[in-house]
């Protein structure tokens, strides 16, 4: 893959992860965002940058979800 192309798709993800204008986003917004694409994934890389503390919350929020839809 060519640089160009690299840099693309960087810029593409950059835009999903954090649309806002400064470019900004938070070390949880990034792992949730790593948590929804691809949990197997997730668990593996948390473990090896210290950041298997975000596993419990994203979930206990998984859990959480079909009991707050059902409320609505």
């Amino acid at each position: 893959m060519n640089a160009l192309r690299i840099k693309k798709r960087l810029q593409k993800l950059e835009q999903k992860l954090c649309p806002t204008d400064n470019g900004m986003f938070t070390l949880e917004e990034l792992c949730r965002f790593m948590w929804r694409q691809d949990k197997k994934a997730f668990l593996k890389i948390a473990k090896d940058l210290n950041c298997s503390f975000f596993i419990k919350q994203f979930e206990r929020e998984e859990a959480e979800r079909p009991a707050a839809l059902r409320w609505r």
